[in-house]
């Protein structure tokens, strides 16, 4: 959606930009609400990654979250998944 314009669901073109999506998270009245961050890479809040966009269909309601900046390979909280090596399986 945030290349093409359109929904893939019902191809609607009329879609809402979220610019920080937030937690799902009881912060209290005073505090500010915490953006979703993707990836838990630490404790507490600096202990987070991958802030987060969405786009959302205004018909249907399809959402599609986007990464705002890369996150870091570590090996123990974020891994990188490649096809293995070789021809693929053609049956």
């Amino acid at each position: 959606m945030k290349a093409s314009g359109t929904c893939p669901k019902c191809q609607c073109n009329v879609l809402w930009y979220i610019a920080n999506v937030a937690k799902n998270t009881e912060t209290g009245g005073l505090q500010q609400q915490p953006t979703f961050q993707l990836a838990v890479i630490g404790l507490g809040e600096k202990g987070c990654a991958g802030k987060t966009e969405a786009y959302a269909c205004q018909q249907c309601g399809y959402i599609e979250l986007y990464l705002k900046e890369r996150l870091t390979v570590d090996g123990q909280h974020v891994f990188e998944r490649r096809p293995s090596p070789g021809t693929p399986y053609r049956g």
